[in-house]
C-alpha cells in the first residue's frame, strides 16, 4: 500500500498541473452565469440539483445536473445557470474544487434556485509544513505537522518523524517540554518530504516580579529599580507584559517609574505589583562618607564555629549622622585564622582554628579590630588517642575518644568504648576518659562509639594495639595495719609479682625501716623483723624501682598491770558519758593504751565501751545511782577503783500528797522530787521550784516538802509544780465543812450544834416546869409528853444529819467564801477509746493531765487524767485550776 501511494503521488501532481494550465471555455467561470438552452414547454416552477457524490477531495472533479419541473412535476426544458461558493464550475455543471471545506453549489433558472452542499477534503499531500509556531517553557507542547495538497489545503498528519536541534525526538504527535526559553530548530519528515523551521520557546504567564539580590545604595541618593518579570518557573519575560505597576517601599520614597530615593541606612522591603502579579525585594541603604567605622560580624555570636561562614562588614556612621552596615572591598579585611571570600557583594569569614582569633577591617581610612572565640565545627569522624601510645602489661594507659572537624580541630568527646580483642575488665570508665591496664600479652583491639547530637550521626572508630611484656609490677608484704607485740618477731613474707600476677623469685630487696636502711639485718633474719620499740613503724621494700610499704603498730606485751586516770575515785552522773583513760604495763615496763579491758559491774549499773576520744579511752555510762567498785581486767592484770554514780539530769517531776481525801481546814504535806532517765530520784531545788494550788496557799518547809493549807473544797483539787522546765500536777479531793472548817470538821460542827440545841431545849423545859410547878397533873403529863416528843425529834434530826451527803455539793449553799462563778462548761467531746488510753498513759508518764486538744495544753479545756476520765478545767489568769461543773 505504501509503494502504491508513492507511485500515485507523481501521477496526481501531473494531472493537477494539466488541469491548472487547461484553458477554460468562455462560458465557464467561478461565479459567472452560463446560459443553457432547452426546448420550451410548460413553465418551470422549481429546479433540483443532483450530485453523484457528497464528498470529494480537492484533487477530484464532479459534474452536477439540474432538472426543471413544472407544476405537475413534469420535466421541462430551460436554461440553468451554475455558480459555486469556492472553486470553479462550468456551464455543464462540472465542479473543480479549490479549498477544502463545505462548498455550496447553486443552480438558477430565472428566479428559481436550488443549492447543494458538498464537502471538499484535502487532496494528496504534495508538501509538509510544521503547524506549531511557538512553545512555552516547562509546559506540554504537542508537535503537529500538516500535509499540503496541490491546492494548498493542509491536512494534519500523525506519521511525521521529529527531531529537535538535530536530535531525534519521536514520531506522530509527541509532547515536548522545553527546559529553557530560546530558539529551537524543529524538523519534520514524512516519506520523501521534509520541512525545517525555527520556533521560539517563551516564558509562561506572568507570575511575579523578582528584584536583584544585592541592591545597595548610599543614603541621600537615588537609584532606578528594574525588577524582572518571571513566570511560575522563574523564566524572565518583558516587564511590560504585566501592565502598569504600583510601588511601595518601607523606608525612603519611590515614584511611579521606580526611582527610589534613599534616606536611613538599613535593609528595607520594597514591593511592586501589577494586578495579580507582585514581587518583594530588599534594598540595602548604606551610610555615605564615613566619620567612624567598626568591624561587625553577622550574626554576633559568643563563640564562632570553625568551618562555618559568617558575614563580616563595617558598621559606618556617615556625615549625615546615619549609621549602618557597609561592605568594604575584600582586600580591606584581614584575619588571624581562617579564610575570606566574597559572594553577591558580601564578604564572608570562615574560621578554622579553635581559640581566640582577631579580625581587622579598614573602611574610609578607619581601622577596626575585634577578637572573638572560635570553637570547633561539626565532627566528620572520631579517633582513639592513647597516652602513652605503647601498651604494656601492668602499665596504665589513658584512652580518649577524640572528634575532629574539616578544619583539623580535635576535641575530646564522651564516647563509649567496647573491647573487641582482649580483657574488657582491664578498662575503667572515668566519664570523660578511660584507663586501661593490660594483664596479658598480645593483641588488644577496641572500638569507640559516639553520637553527635548536633549532626545526629553515630561515629565509630577502631584501634588495635600490641601489648608488650611487663617487669616486676608489685611487691606484697604481710601485716599492713596490724598490731604486733614487742616481744615477738614478725615475718613480713615478701612476695613479688609481674603484671601477669605470676609470682617471681630471686628478687633482691632493699629494706628501709623508719627511714633507716635495714637491708643487711633483714636479709640475715630471712625477712623477719624484731621490733625494738612500741608505736607505729613504717617498713619499705624496694626492688627494681617497685616499692611496697606496710605500717605496723607495735604494742606492749601482755598486760601485767593496769593504771587509770581516776585512781582516787571515778565520779559520774547517771545517763551521761564519762571517759576513763586506762593504760597497761607489760613485763618490760612499757605502757600502752588498754584496748581490750573488761568490767566486772552488771550492765544494770552501767556500761563500758571504747571511746571515740582515742586509744586507751573508755566511755562509761552509769545507770543506777550509788557507790560501787569497778574492777577492770585485761590479760592477767586486774585493777579496781571506786565508782560513784550520781543521779543524772531530771526528765520528769512528781508531786505526792499523803492522802487523796482532805477536808476544809486540814493541813497537807506535799513532797516534790524528780526522776532522771534511769529512774534515779533527783532532789529538787526549792529556789527554782514553783507551786500553785487550787485548794489554798502553800509554804516551803524543808528539803522536798511543802505545807498546803486546805481552804477550798472540791473534787480533783490540784497543785501545779514547775521545776527547771518540768511540770507536773498532784490531785486530791477536799470535802466541804460547815463554816468553811473554821471550827473543825463537819462532825465537830454538828456535835457543837447538837449541844447548843440541847442546852436551849433544857432551858425551855426548866422555864416551862417552873411556870406550871403548881399543876402536878399537868406537870406529869408535860414531862412525859415532852420527853417522848423530844426523843423522837432528836432521833429524827440525827437521822437527817446522817443521811445528808457530806461533800462540796451538800454544803455549797452554806459556804460564803466560794470562788466567783465559772463560765458554763461546754459539752463533753467524744474521742476514741484508743486516743483516751493514749492520753491517760501520757498523763501517767508525765504526772500531768493531758489536754484532748494538744494545742491548748495548760489552758482552759477538756483534759484526760491518769484514770482515763474526761474533765473540764478552767485555768484562771493567776494560774489556778478549777474544775468545771
Amino acid at each position: 500500500m505504501i509503494d502504491l501511494t508513492r507511485k500515485m503521488v507523481p501521477i496526481f501532481i501531473i494531472v493537477s498541473m494539466m488541469l491548472s494550465i487547461m484553458p477554460i471555455a468562455d462560458n465557464s467561470t467561478t461565479l459567472d452565469e452560463q446560459p443553457t438552452v432547452f426546448h420550451q414547454g410548460s413553465s418551470a416552477v422549481r429546479v433540483q440539483i443532483s450530485s453523484p457524490e457528497f464528498t470529494i477531495s480537492a484533487d477530484e472533479v464532479v459534474t452536477f445536473s439540474a432538472t426543471l419541473y413544472d407544476s405537475v412535476n413534469s420535466v421541462v426544458a430551460g436554461e440553468i445557470i451554475w455558480s459555486s461558493a469556492n472553486g470553479t464550475i462550468t456551464s455543464d455543471g462540472t465542479f473543480y474544487p479549490w479549498n477544502a471545506g463545505v462548498i455550496t453549489i447553486q443552480a438558477r433558472h430565472t428566479n428559481l434556485t436550488d443549492e447543494f452542499n458538498i464537502t471538499v477534503t484535502p487532496g494528496i499531500g504534495q508538501s509538509l509544513e510544521i503547524s506549531i509556531s511557538a512553545g512555552q517553557v516547562l509546559q506540554n507542547n504537542i508537535l503537529t505537522a500538516n500535509l499540503i495538497d496541490a491546492r494548498g489545503n493542509p491536512n494534519p498528519t500523525d506519521q511525521a518523524a521529529w527531531s529537535i536541534d538535530g536530535q531525534y525526538f519521536g514520531q506522530g504527535n509527541p509532547v515536548w517540554i522545553p527546559l529553557d526559553i530560546g530558539e529551537y530548530q524543529l524538523t519534520a519528515r514524512l516519506y520523501q518530504m521534509e520541512v525545517t523551521t525555527f520556533i521560539d520557546v517563551v516564558a509562561g504567564n506572568p507570575y511575579e516580579f523578582v528584584f536583584d539580590q544585592n541592591i545597595v545604595i548610599q543614603s541621600n541618593s537615588a537609584i532606578q529599580l528594574e525588577p524582572t518579570l518571571v513566570d511560575a518557573n522563574g523564566f524572565a519575560m518583558d516587564i511590560n507584559l504585566a501592565g502598569s505597576k504600583a510601588w511601595l517601599v518601607e523606608n525612603g520614597s519611590i515614584n511611579s517609574t521606580g526611582v527610589y530615593f534613599a534616606t536611613n541606612p538599613g535593609s528595607w522591603n520594597i514591593t511592586v505589583s501589577a494586578g495579580p502579579v507582585s514581587g518583594t525585594g530588599i534594598l540595602t541603604v548604606v551610610p555615605s562618607d564615613a566619620t567612624t567605622s567598626v568591624l561587625a560580624i553577622i550574626p554576633n555570636e559568643p563563640v564562632y564555629v570553625a568551618g562555618e561562614q559568617y558575614q563580616i562588614a563595617a558598621y559606618r556612621t556617615d556625615v549625615f549622622g546615619y549609621s549602618g552596615l557597609i561592605t568594604p572591598p575584600l582586600a580591606n579585611f584581614s584575619v588571624s585564622s581562617g579564610t575570606l571570600s566574597q559572594d553577591s557583594g558580601k564578604v564572608y569569614w570562615t574560621p578554622m582554628t579553635m581559640g581566640t582569633q582577631s579580625l581587622t577591617v579598614i573602611d574610609s581610612g578607619f581601622e577596626s579590630t575585634v577578637s572573638v572565640t572560635v570553637g570547633h565545627g561539626l565532627a566528620i569522624d572520631t579517633r582513639l588517642a592513647f597516652t602513652p601510645n605503647n601498651l604494656a602489661v601492668g602499665q596504665q594507659s589513658t584512652i580518649i575518644v577524640q572528634a575532629y572537624d574539616l578544619a583539623g580541630n580535635t576535641w575530646n568527646v564522651n564516647g563509649s568504648i567496647d573491647v573487641l580483642i582482649g580483657n574488657a575488665s582491664t578498662i575503667t570508665n572515668h566519664d570523660t576518659y578511660y584507663t586501661v591496664v593490660p594483664n596479658e600479652v598480645g593483641a588488644f583491639a577496641i572500638k569507640s562509639n559516639w553520637f553527635d547530637s548536633n549532626s545526629g550521626i553515630v561515629f565509630e572508630s577502631q584501634e588495635i594495639k600490641q601489648v608488650g611484656f611487663g617487669d616486676l609490677a608489685r611487691i606484697e608484704l604481710e601485716g599492713q595495719g596490724s598490731k604486733i607485740p614487742i616481744d615477738e618477731a614478725f615475718d613480713l613474707n615478701p612476695r613479688f609479682y609481674d603484671s601477669y600476677d605470676n609470682e617471681l623469685t630471686d628478687i633482691f630487696v632493699n629494706w628501709t625501716i623508719d627511714g633507716e636502711d635495714q637491708t643487711l639485718s633483714m636479709s640475715l633474719l630471712d625477712y623477719n623483723w624484731i621490733p625494738s620499740s612500741i608505736g607505729s613503724h613504717e617498713l619499705q621494700a624496694n626492688a627494681a624501682g617497685i616499692f611496697s610499704v606496710v605500717s605496723l603498730t607495735v604494742t606492749a606485751g601482755d598486760a601485767r598491770r593496769i593504771v587509770t586516770n581516776q585512781e582516787t575515785g571515778f565520779v559520774v552522773n547517771s545517763g551521761e558519758e564519762s571517759d576513763l583513760y586506762v593504760e597497761i604495763a607489760d613485763s618490760r615496763g612499757n605502757f600502752a593504751p588498754a584496748e581490750s579491758v573488761t568490767m566486772s559491774l552488771n550492765s544494770s549499773v552501767g556500761t563500758l565501751e571504747p571511746s571515740i576520744a582515742g586509744r586507751g579511752y573508755w566511755t562509761f555510762i552509769g545507770k543506777t545511782a550509788g557507790e560501787f567498785t569497778m574492777t577492770l581486767t585485761q590479760d592477767d592484770a586486774v585493777h579496781s577503783i571506786t565508782l560513784t554514780i550520781n543521779p543524772g539530769q531530771p526528765v520528769q517531776i512528781f508531786g505526792e500528797v499523803e492522802i487523796r481525801d482532805y477536808q476544809q481546814g486540814d493541813v497537807a504535806l506535799l513532797t516534790v522530787y524528780g526522776v532522771d532517765s534511769n529512774g534515779n530520784i533527783v532532789s529538787v531545788e526549792p529556789e527554782n521550784t514553783s507551786i500553785s494550788c487550787t485548794s489554798g496557799s502553800d509554804k516551803y518547809i524543808t528539803a522536798d516538802t511543802w505545807e498546803l493549807e486546805i481552804s477550798k473544797s472540791g473534787l480533783d483539787r490540784s497543785c501545779s509544780i514547775t521545776w527547771n522546765g518540768l511540770v507536773t500536777q498532784a490531785f486530791f479531793d477536799v470535802e466541804s465543812v460547815l463554816l468553811g472548817g473554821a471550827i473543825g470538821s463537819t462532825n465537830t460542827a454538828m456535835t457543837i450544834a447538837a449541844i447548843l440545841l440541847g442546852l436551849i431545849l433544857v432551858t425551855m423545859v426548866v422555864l416551862v416546869r417552873k411556870a406550871n410547878y403548881e399543876a402536878e397533873d399537868s406537870e406529869d403529863w408535860f414531862d412525859d409528853e415532852y420527853d417522848d416528843e423530844y426523843d423522837d425529834e432528836y432521833d429524827d434530826q440525827e437521822g437527817e444529819e446522817e443521811d445528808q451527803p457530806v461533800g462540796e455539793e451538800a454544803v455549797q449553799p452554806a459556804i460564803t467564801n466560794q470562788p466567783q462563778q465559772e463560765s458554763p462548761t461546754p459539752s463533753t467531746p467524744t474521742i476514741s477509746d484508743q486516743e483516751r488510753t493514749k492520753l491517760a498513759t501520757e498523763a501517767g508518764k508525765l504526772g500531768v493531765m493531758q489536754a484532748i486538744d494538744q494545742t491548748k495544753q495548760g489552758a482552759s479545756g477538756w483534759y484526760v487524767d491518769v484514770s482515763g476520765d474526761i474533765q473540764y478545767w478552767n485555768v484562771a489568769a493567776d494560774g489556778s485550776w478549777s474544775r468545771g461543773q
